[in-house]
């Protein structure tokens, strides 16, 4: 990996700890040098995108991330373009649904609409999650081309501890990409079932779209949400591409 890749890495890292990391378990998790990551670490410093924390030797996210959020969300061509289709899917299926991206370590929950009905669910807003679990992962993850997929493998060894856990997530990333879309149950929440269907600028996925429910209330509603969530991820595809 190189310095770029792992500066950004650390970055990401950081961002999504819920409270301020010490350079060492930075290194640890990340499996970098703990003399690389003082170096990078001085460098996202001196641009803010990184802040020592107020317990000493700890570092937390830096000013730059004040000004970046409310951008996102009033510039941002995928946002201006899903925020109605997610509201008209969340009305027709009564569930939580959510537009997710990724970077190469996590997936990203930039959108959410919850159900008024219970669900205990690990997505919120702004918080990352696994990238090699789950329907929204996968399906971010079957889409993308083989350096991308590969990237990632080496970035979540940890989890991938054998072969055969790696032969199985290419199998169902196989599958994925030939149906279209990506359906699990517990592998990120237990009794949760998901359902994601890529969306794309042009030959690149962008994001997906997700629909999240209990098991118990969706064993007789599966068929309707993959078509639900394939045609929003259409529509909302077809207006990022102004098709």
């Amino acid at each position: 990996m190189n310095s770029i890749n792992r500066t950004l890495d650390i970055l990401s890292y950081i961002t999504t700890c819920a409270s301020p990391v010490t350079p060492q378990s930075i290194s640890s998790a990340l499996e970098i040098p703990l003399s690389t990551v003082y170096r990078l670490l001085t460098i996202l410093i001196d641009w803010e995108f990184v802040s020592h924390a107020k317990q000493y030797g700890t570092y937390c996210v830096g000013s730059q991330s004040i000004k970046n959020q409310e951008k996102y969300y009033h510039h941002s061509l995928l946002m201006s373009a899903s925020k109605q289709e997610l509201q008209t899917l969340a009305k027709k299926t009564q569930e939580t649904v959510a537009i997710i991206t990724s970077n190469l370590r996590e997936t990203i929950c930039v959108d959410m609409i919850e159900s008024e009905q219970a669900l205990r669910c690990s997505f919120i807003i702004g918080r990352g999650n696994t990238l090699v679990k789950g329907a929204s992962a996968k399906t971010l993850l079957a889409f993308r081309h083989e350096l991308y997929q590969n990237q990632v493998l080496e970035a979540h060894t940890k989890q991938l501890t054998t072969e055969q856990q790696k032969i199985k997530l290419q199998q169902d990333l196989q599958q994925i990409r030939k149906q279209g879309y990506g359906m699990s149950v517990s592998e990120i929440d237990e009794g949760v079932l998901g359902v994601s269907a890529p969306i794309f600028k042009g030959n690149d996925v962008l994001a997906v779209v997700s629909v999240m429910a209990p098991e118990f209330r969706s064993t007789h509603r599966v068929d309707e949400f993959i078509t639900h969530t394939c045609q929003t991820a259409h529509n909302i595809t077809k207006l990022i591409n102004l098709e």
